[in-house]
This record gives C-alpha cells, sequence and structure tokens, in this order.
C-alpha cells in the first residue's frame, strides 16, 4: 500500500503557513463592527386610520427595539396617514415611505428618517450603481443601504438588490461606500475609478436580532425575545465541504455544552451528549435508556435505532446511523435546546436536550442553480506500532523460555523467524473521498421551491469498504389565498455500503505468511481463525438502506392573530443486510457456507394540530399562546433468514441452503400528547414565557403512562433601562432564568413488560408455549425518568464587535432506570427499575468576535467553553453500587460521576522479579493473584471517562476574494482506559502480535521498566482495568483548516455565472497530547481508538448560474 508519508508534512506545513499568516493580523489595527438586522426577518402589524405619522412609527418602535433620528426641520411626522399593514418591518417602510415621500436608513440600533428626494440635479456627477447579495447563496439583498461615509447622502438597494445615485465628481476615487443591513455585516468599499460594484453580505449571525429556530411548534423567533437556552449555527458555521458522512460530527467543538463522541469507522452513530450524561448505562440486563438528543429535522422526530429483539437473533446485526441520512449540504440551521424553558415542549423525550435540524427552503425569485463537487484523499495519522515478524518471534521464544520449556521446544513454538508480514498494511490502503450536489430553487410571490440532489462515495481505508449514498431533498410551499397556505417537504436517501470488516486481523502474529507458494490465501490451523485476506476476498457483507423523511402541513390564518395548523410526518427506514461466511476459510468452513439476511423496517409517523394567537395590546403587551395536541407511532418490523450447507459457494441464496432457520420481531409503541406555550412582554424589555405538556406513553405500565412536564422563563433586557442605556462599550445586556422538567420514555418498548420467547418444544404438558426470557422480568411500577432543570444566563454586546454569552446550569435526574439483579427463583435474571438520582452542574461560555474590519480585510473568532460535573447523588431498590460485567471498569455508585473507571492503582514493576505491582484502597502493595482474589468492592476510581471541561475555536478570515477558517477543539481532564492496550501488554503473545512496548520488558533482575517479565499465563480479571492502561485523554486537536478562493464578478459575468469559487480542506491535522507517548513507542495518541483516525485533504468547486 502506498502511503501518503510524501504528503502528509507538505500539507501539514501548508496549512502552518497559512495559520501563521492569519495570526500576523493580530498587529493590524481593529475596526468597529456595527450591529445592524435584517428587516426582512422582523414581523410588525401596524393599523391606523387618519393618525400623525409620528403615533404609527411609535407603535412600530416598540415592536422592534431599535429608535428612530429625524431633522423636524426636514421631516414633518404630524402629517396623517391611514395604514393597516401586517408583515416585514421592509415593506412597513416601503409603503410608509410611499404614503409619506420618506426613506428609512440603518446606523446601527437607529433609523434615521429622510425626506425622499427625486432628482439630484447635479450639473457634473458620476453615476455609481451596483448589486449587492447574500454571500451565502447569492440571492439579492433588497433594502440595505448605501451610505456614503461621512455624509448623509445615501440611497437604498432595489427588488433585485440593485443601487444607483449620482456623486460629484471631485474627490470621488478617494470615497467610502457603506453598505448596512440588519442581520449583515457592514461592509465599505473604496470606490476609486470603479462604477459599479458587486458587493457580497455575510451574514453576522450572532446578532441579537438574529431569527433562531426555537421549536417545530412554534417556528423562529428573534435572538433577544428567546429565554431559553438555545444555540444555533449556520451552514456556514457548520462547514459543510468538510468530508464528514453525517451532520452530528461537523457538531463537534463549535457548540458550548455539547459533547460530541465521534466513530472513526465510517457510517458509525455517534454520541452526542447535552450538558453531561443524563441517563444510567445499564451494566446488567438487556435495556439501555437512550441517552442521545432527541432529534428533530423539518418537523419530523428521528430516533437511534434500538435493538431488534431481546433475543440473540439479531446479536449480529450492524446498526447503522440514521441521521447520516441527511445531507449536510441541504442543512440551513441546527438549533440545540438546552434548558427546560427551550426544550420542556417537547416533554417526553427532552430530557438529553433537542437539535432541530432545518433544511433549506427556496426564495421568491428567479430560479437558481447551484453545483459543487469535490474530492479528496485520506491516510491514517497516529497508527498503533505493532513488533516485527523477527521481533515477535524474539519474544514469544523467551515468553516460553521463562516457562521453563526446553530453548528447542521453545524455538520450534515460537514459529518464523524470518517471515515479517504487515498484515496492516495487507488489508488496508489510502481512503478516498467524492460527493456531488445540485440544487434549484427560486419561486413567486404565491410560490417557492427549492430541489436538490446529492450523491457521495467514500471508499475507506479497509481494502473493499465502501460507502455510497444518494440523496435527494424537496421543501414546497404555496400560498393558496391570502389566509390559507401550505407546504410540503420530502427527503428520500439511499445507502449501500459493502466489504467486511476484516480490521481484526491486523492483530494476526507477524511470522506466518498471507499467501502459499501458489499466492492462494494461507491456511492457519493453528491459529483458529481466518486468514484475514482470504475473508476479505470471499466473504459477503453488504448492507443496503432506503430512508424517507417527509412532512406535510397546513395553515389557515382566522385574523391577523389568531391561526391554525396541522402537520403529518414519517420518519420511515428500510434496510437489508446481507452476510456471508465461505466455506473456503474457516469462518464458513465447519458449516459448509453460511448466510445470514437481516431485514429491518421502522416507520414512525407525528401528527400535531395546533393553534396560535399572537397579538400586542396598547402598543406594549405583546401575547404569544400556543395551544395543541400531538399523536406519535415508531413501528419496527425485524426479519431474520439463516442458512447453512451450501453446495456451491457462489449462488448465495437462502433456498441453496441445505439448512434453514428463520425468525422475526415486531417493536410497537407510542405517544399521545398535549401541549400549551404561553409568551409574554412588555415593551420588548421584560420577557416571560411558560411551557406545559402532558404526555401518555405506551412503553409504561399500569398508571404510570402519564407524566406532566413544564417550564417557566423570565428575561430582562437591562440596557432598554433609563439607568442602564446603551453606550460605545456596552451595547446590549440581557438576563435570562428559567425553571423547569423534561422526561424520558426512550427506555426500550417493552420496558415495563416481561419478555417471553415462543419456542417449538413442549414445555407445558407435551404442548408448546412461551417461556419467560429470563433476561428481563416484568416491572408495572416503572415510571418515567424525569430531569428537572435550572439555567441563569447573561448576554452581554461590548464595543458593537464582541457577543458574550454566560450560562450556569443544574440539572437534576430522578428516577432514573437501569437493570437490578433480581433473585433467580422468580425465573428472572433481572428486572428494570427506577434506581437512583444524578445530578449534573455546570458552566458554559461562548464569546463571538469581530476581530477586524476593513475595507479588504474582515476576521471574526468564536470561542466556546463547557464545563460540566456529574455526580450519582442516590441510589435506591437495595442498590449500593452496580459493576458492569465485563472488566468492571464502569461503576454506579453514589458520591461519583457516571464516567469513572474503578480499578486499582499500578504499583510499577518489581526490579528484582519482574512482577507487577498494585496498591489496595488502604495503600497497601499487592502481587498481581492477591488483587485478583479481591473483590470488586474494594477498588476505588482511577480516572473519568468525562472531561472537566472542552470546547473550540474557529477563526475565519476573509481578504478580498479569499477566506481562509481553522477550527481548534480542545478537552481537559477526560481519562481512557486503553482495552486496546490491554491484550496487547504480552498475556495474549502466542496467538496475536502485540505492542512494541514490548521491546522495553523487563528481562533480569535490576531492570527498571515499566513493562513486566513475559510468562504464560498473565493474570487478567481486574488487573486489566488498573491505572496502568489508564490514560490521560486531555488534548489540542486542529481538526480543519480550509481555504476558499472567489472568483471576482467581472470573471463570473463573462462566463455567464452568478458566482464560482473553488476551495480545498484538510481534517484531522495535528493533534497535542498532554500525555506524551514515548520515543518510537505507543501511547495514548496510538491507543486511543482502535479503528485509527484518517487525515483526509479535498478540493472542491462551487458555481452558481
Amino acid at each position: 500500500m502506498v502511503h501518503l508519508t510524501s504528503l502528509k508534512p507538505f500539507v501539514t506545513r501548508f496549512y502552518l503557513l497559512l495559520l501563521a499568516c492569519l495570526l500576523l493580523v493580530l498587529s493590524c489595527p481593529v475596526a468597529y463592527a456595527q450591529q445592524s438586522t435584517d428587516w426582512k426577518k422582523i414581523n410588525v402589524s401596524v393599523q391606523a386610520t387618519g393618525q400623525p405619522i409620528r403615533q404609527v412609527l411609535n407603535t412600530i418602535e416598540k415592536q422592534i427595539s431599535m429608535n428612530f433620528s429625524y431633522d423636524a426641520a426636514e421631516v414633518d411626522l404630524d402629517q396623517k396617514i391611514t395604514i393597516t399593514f401586517k408583515g416585514s418591518l421592509y415593506n412597513a417602510f416601503r409603503e410608509i415611505g410611499t404614503l409619506a415621500s420618506l426613506d428609512f436608513l440603518q446606523n446601527g440600533n437607529t433609523i434615521t428618517i429622510r425626506k425622499r428626494k427625486t432628482t439630484l440635479n447635479v450639473a457634473d456627477a458620476r453615476v455609481i450603481n451596483g448589486k449587492v447579495v447574500d454571500k451565502e447563496d447569492n440571492t439579492p439583498l433588497p433594502g440595505v443601504m448605501v451610505v456614503v461615509k461621512g455624509t448623509t447622502k445615501a440611497t437604498s438597494t432595489d427588488l433585485n438588490g440593485e443601487f444607483s445615485f449620482r456623486l460629484v465628481k471631485e474627490n470621488i476615487p478617494a470615497t467610502v461606500l457603506e453598505f448596512r443591513f440588519m442581520g449583515m455585516r457592514t461592509q465599505e468599499v473604496v470606490i476609486g475609478n470603479q462604477s459599479r460594484f458587486e458587493v457580497a453580505l455575510e451574514q453576522n449571525a450572532h446578532s441579537l436580532q438574529e431569527v433562531v429556530v426555537t421549536s417545530s411548534y412554534e417556528g423562529e423567533k428573534r435572538r433577544e425575545e428567546v429565554v431559553g437556552s438555545i444555540s444555533q449555527l449556520s451552514s456556514r458555521e457548520l462547514q459543510v465541504d468538510r468530508p464528514i458522512e453525517s451532520f452530528d460530527k461537523m457538531m463537534q467543538g463549535l457548540i458550548a455544552g455539547v459533547h460530541v463522541e465521534t466513530s472513526t469507522e465510517p457510517n458509525k452513530p455517534v454520541k452526542v451528549n447535552i450538558r453531561g450524561q443524563n441517563s444510567f448505562t445499564s451494566f446488567g440486563g438487556k435495556r439501555n435508556t437512550s441517552t442521545q438528543p432527541l432529534y428533530v429535522v423539518d418537523g419530523v422526530p428521528m430516533y437511534e435505532q434500538q435493538r431488534g429483539d431481546e433475543s440473540l437473533v439479531f446479536s449480529d446485526e450492524n446498526y447503522l446511523n440514521p441521521l447520516s441520512n441527511i445531507n449536510p449540504q441541504d442543512i440551513q440551521s441546527i438549533s440545540v435546546l438546552k434548558d427546560a424553558s427551550a426544550s420542556a415542549i417537547y416533554g417526553a423525550d427532552a430530557a438529553n436536550g433537542v437539535i432541530i435540524i432545518t433544511t433549506k427552503a427556496g426564495k421568491s425569485g428567479k430560479p437558481k442553480i447551484n453545483f459543487d463537487y469535490s474530492t479528496g484523499v485520506s491516510t491514517f495519522i497516529n497508527e498503533f506500532k505493532y513488533l516485527s515478524g523477527p521481533q515477535y518471534y524474539e519474544l514469544l521464544r523467551e515468553t516460553y523460555i521463562n516457562n521453563k520449556l526446553p530453548v528447542k521446544t521453545a524455538e520450534t513454538l515460537a514459529g518464523s523467524k524470518t517471515i515479517d508480514t504487515d498484515w496492516f498494511d495487507l488489508l488496508n490502503r489510502n481512503g478516498s473521498y467524492q460527493n456531488a450536489n445540485f440544487s434549484l430553487s427560486g419561486g413567486s410571490e404565491t410560490t417557492t421551491y427549492r430541489f436538490s440532489a446529492g450523491y457521495m462515495n467514500q471508499q475507506s481505508s479497509a481494502k473493499g469498504n465502501e460507502l455510497s449514498k444518494m440523496f435527494v431533498n424537496l421543501r414546497l410551499n404555496h400560498k393558496l389565498s391570502d389566509k390559507l397556505e401550505f407546504g410540503v417537504k420530502l427527503s428520500p436517501t439511499l445507502t449501500r455500503q459493502s466489504g467486511v470488516n476484516s480490521f481484526g486481523g491486523i492483530i494476526l502474529p507477524p511470522n506466518i505468511a498471507a499467501y502459499d507458494e501458489n499466492g492462494n490465501p494461507n491456511e492457519l490451523p493453528n491459529f483458529k481463525v481466518a486468514n484475514p485476506v482470504a475473508v476479505q476476498e470471499q466473504n459477503e457483507d453488504f448492507h443496503e438502506g432506503i430512508s424517507l423523511t417527509g412532512s406535510a402541513n397546513l395553515n389557515y390564518k382566522v385574523t391577523p392573530a389568531l391561526s391554525f395548523s396541522g402537520t403529518v410526518g414519517t420518519d420511515y427506514y428500510d434496510k437489508k443486510e446481507t452476510q456471508f461466511r465461505s466455506a473456503r476459510n474457516a469462518t464458513g468452513r465447519n458449516l459448509n457456507g453460511a448466510l445470514r439476511i437481516y431485514d429491518r423496517k421502522n416507520l414512525g409517523w407525528i401528527a400535531f394540530m395546533q393553534g396560535m394567537y399572537d397579538k400586542t395590546f396598547l402598543d406594549k403587551h405583546s401575547v404569544n399562546i400556543i395551544a395543541g395536541t400531538q399523536v406519535q407511532d415508531q413501528e419496527t418490523n425485524l426479519l431474520y433468514g439463516y442458512g447453512s450447507g451450501f453446495t456451491y459457494d457462489r449462488m448465495r441464496e437462502l433456498s441453496q441452503a441445505q439448512n434453514e432457520q428463520s425468525g422475526s420481531s415486531k417493536n410497537a409503541k407510542a405517544t399521545l400528547s398535549y401541549y400549551a406555550q404561553a409568551g409574554y412582554d412588555l415593551n420588548k424589555k421584560y420577557f416571560l414565557n411558560v411551557n406545559a405538556r402532558a404526555d401518555k406513553s405506551s412503553v409504561f405500565g399500569g398508571d404510570k403512562q402519564v407524566a406532566l412536564n413544564g417550564s417557566i422563563g423570565l428575561g430582562w433586557i437591562v440596557t432598554k433601562e433609563s439607568f442602564l442605556q446603551p453606550n460605545a462599550i456596552l451595547n446590549h445586556m440581557r438576563l435570562r432564568a428559567s425553571y423547569g422538567s423534561t422526561g424520558n420514555s426512550r427506555i426500550g418498548t417493552y420496558a415495563a413488560r416481561g419478555l417471553y420467547a415462543f419456542t417449538g418444544t413442549s414445555n407445558y404438558d407435551g404442548n408448546t408455549g412461551s417461556v419467560p426470557d429470563g433476561s428481563a422480568a416484568p416491572n408495572p411500577d416503572l415510571g418515567w425518568e424525569k430531569s428537572i432543570k435550572l439555567n441563569v444566563g447573561m448576554d452581554v454586546s461590548l464595543f458593537n464587535r464582541i457577543d458574550i454569552t454566560a450560562e450556569v446550569y443544574q440539572n437534576t435526574i430522578k428516577d432514573l432506570i437501569t437493570s437490578v439483579e433480581v433473585p433467580n427463583e422468580i425465573g428472572f435474571e433481572t428486572v428494570s427499575a427506577n434506581t437512583g438520582t444524578m445530578q449534573n452542574r455546570g458552566f458554559e461560555l461562548t464569546i463571538n468576535s469581530t476581530n477586524v474590519q476593513k475595507q479588504d480585510m474582515y476576521w471574526t473568532s468564536s470561542f466556546n467553553l463547557g464545563l460540566n460535573r456529574n455526580k450519582i447523588t442516590a441510589l435506591n431498590n437495595g442498590l449500593l453500587s452496580q459493576y458492569s460485567a465485563a472488566t468492571s471498569a464502569s461503576v454506579n455508585r453514589v458520591g461519583i460521576s457516571t464516567g469513572s473507571i474503578w480499578g486499582y492503582e499500578w504499583g510499577g514493576v518489581d526490579p528484582a522479579t519482574g512482577e507487577e505491582w498494585f496498591y489496595d484502597k488502604h495503600g497497601n502493595r499487592l502481587s498481581a493473584r492477591e488483587i485478583n482474589a479481591l473483590p470488586i468492592s474494594e477498588g476505588k476510581v482511577i480516572g473519568d471517562r468525562l472531561p472537566l471541561f472542552e470546547g473550540g475555536l474557529v477563526n475565519t478570515l476573509n481578504y478580498k476574494a479569499l477566506t481562509f477558517s481553522f477550527n481548534i477543539i480542545y478537552s481537559y481532564g477526560a481519562s481512557f482506559l486503553a482495552d486496546y492496550t490491554v491484550q496487547s501488554d504480552g498475556r495474549n503473545l502466542d496467538h496475536r502480535n502485540q505492542s512494541i512496548n514490548l521491546l522495553d520488558r523487563w528481562q533480569q533482575p535490576g531492570d527498571m521498566t515499566n513493562v513486566p517479565k513475559l510468562y504464560f499465563p498473565r493474570p487478567m480479571s481486574i488487573v486489566s482495568n488498573s491505572s496502568r492502561y489508564v490514560h490521560d485523554l486531555t488534548h489540542i486537536k486542529l481538526s480543519n483548516v480550509s481555504l476558499t478562493y472567489q472568483l471576482p464578478e467581472p470573471m463570473t459575468r463573462f462566463l455567464h455565472l452568478e458566482n464560482l469559487s473553488v476551495f480545498t480542506n484538510a481534517s484531522n491535522l495535528l493533534y497535542w497530547y498532554r500525555e506524551k507517548s514515548p520515543e518510537g513507542r505507543n501511547g495514548i495518541a496510538e491507543t486511543r481508538f482502535i479503528y485509527p483516525e484518517m487525515m483526509t485533504v479535498t478540493g472542491g468547486i462551487r458555481l452558481g448560474f
């Protein structure tokens, strides 16, 4: 295999050079960035009959949290107009301006009113014109204020984003134009010798006037009106051009308090925790409560795949990540709901937080076509270092001699001392990546549409493994009348994944040959395992899945204040997996070939109807009320087929098997809910939000099916008080607080009921019937988990360029569910029960800043920090402690974290004997055999998998046509138990390759080393979870670097394009670990992932018509 060893240093140095160039900007002077707001995204209502303009504007001012400024000598606000209007602020100003011949110009949080001039009457003048567009999608921006800096001369763009005015020729080259638009970053341009300008404005993602998605029930709100804790990422901030197969991986390091634990294996589910782990992980039985947040895509909830049934029939089924069925290029925004005020309206499933994904929609205007294509390569980083063939022979020979075997016998058992097989190189390769996307969007005043299609192909590093996806997304919105609107969203995805997972074959002894003298895969009879080369070539593992997420909604406006809506949505998934084990290798030889087929169909649907009332009274009391009902159903059907004994190895159909088995399983659950939300604000200064929800779920039994949850949230914009007006330093200050509860019903479909299996045997007086599944007893008293959340937050804006959000929180989770052992006499092993209470406390900090704003340069930074402390505060039902069954390295115990690693302190290697020493919790030094004789309760906490704090830093630099950005993520205080190292410390030397660290083993009395003497058999059990194998996971990672070049407008116009850009991207460039790996040996960097990480470099092109 050809490694990218020559490419990797070059790529690393290239991006480090770009990073150094960015840091030079630190010496540049800092310019203030004026906050602005998108008038088209602010809705106002006004009704006046023969009233002065002054009174009409007072009504609007109370709704928009902005001030008006005008020259009384020029503008007459006492003239009377008649107007009835409800819609965007932009259209309101257009209508008032037409009625009264006025212009409205934006200047920060002030709107300047000027008398409209019809002619300029300038004899010696020059025409300046141009077009202003949204940089993200190149759509025209109407209503942008174009101001000649330092003067009162200004104009605004029309509906097509065009502007034009005349300037006196004198000193025109030095004149600066300012482009201001609410929600966008102000941009300055020096006129010079140009007459026409093409300006692309970038969104100010963290403006207080930013519109955020609060829920699928309420829709959007301005950020300053939201009292809950909501973090939102736009598609630009997600950096969707990165080669990542699912959007959940993209959130890593971008949101304070969101912990993303990714898998290095393609298409595997990602673990996401919001503000810590909020449920137990069961150590016994087959029931696990979900610790993942609720995902809602365009109003439709999506859930992680659950266990198919409670038997072992489906134990070999591979679970895929359903979230990877969403094309990242179709995502408009992601909102993360953290506290009770934000998430309580989701009630039953919101205990772990809620993540709302909103896909892109069409905009009115001419049809727009966008296309992008990217391709890249990837190579391993931080590979685990194994022994070579000769090294392995010498160490195995030494081990047998240490076991008192004769030298000749030891040499014979050790095998070949000349063969050197690199199994890793034989089984793996450099990966490749391709991605293409197409979209068509547009519309009219009554209908908007967007259609997109995408294709992704990823050839992983394992030979023969390939993942491909085809995405389609359609959104259509149509206004049937002034009162009735209809919308539909459809998103089908086809996923195909092929290739046998033979990565485990890299641990085979390196002194055995992979191929015989004829070039065929060698048989490995002495190791009772299949040759992984033969497995890759002869076996089959194929997955194919079709998913469909869709919804339809209808909205009817009874009056401007009252509306009713209904939504129906579905999430359908059909996955088929075929596994064939060939008779030509050891995986299927004894069965003469074996075939397994799994067919999983999942259908979830949701329907909700609600009414919404939104009205402002007396120009200062605003009320928003939502009330509705929802029904939700989820059903999973599984079909299993198994066959063995194939006459012809290549006829891989169940009908060709001599022995056939089949099985099936069905899970179903339903939830009925009622919800209500009431919001109130006074003068857009004081805010109150109240939520209430009742859920009835079929997963609980008896009188435990109903749960009531709710919340209350308060907000106060302090800078609207007379004693603290906005100034040059402090532009905005807001305080927020919330308290409430959410629930968790994702505990397994039949967690409250006993499980039974139907067999073909005669268990009841010669009759067949059902028998209890011993692992799962019924518990009709099983109740809901409830999370009680308290949150206090503050938002501050400084110098018109720095936005700071700080929050403290406490989540108390009661009635936690886990499996508890029960007496065997009742016929079961465990029962699901409410067993305890857990608490998460933490602090979050987010800082967004505009560091430099000049004509040709714009530099922004976004920093986040999340600190969380987890502790189990109570255990009941007779449960004092609970240990994991495998190595007992995990424990549930009062007073410690759920992420605690339980074991013994390692005492090093005795220089006299080469034996390992350990310390018990009393400080006594014991041998490995003495430690193994102790009960596990005698151990102690030797680490914590949960970090003390973590976060990220994103920097983006725009210089003329170039955009450069880099992401840094960091984590501090987490520990890692390297299970992989346990199997590579010499105890399995006779049948698997070992870590190169064994070269430092103890060999004779007096040796000072941390690698013990080699001998068989080595004690395992508790010794496996000693501090010897616990590593400090504190690290900083340069996770992503990108560079984009946007072709100038004259070139794109010549090519008849709207836009054209090229980009390059690199992921996983550099790591820094606090715990250093020994030179030439394995350490935390090499043992962190069993499947090594990949560094990926991509390049691509993006164009629009």
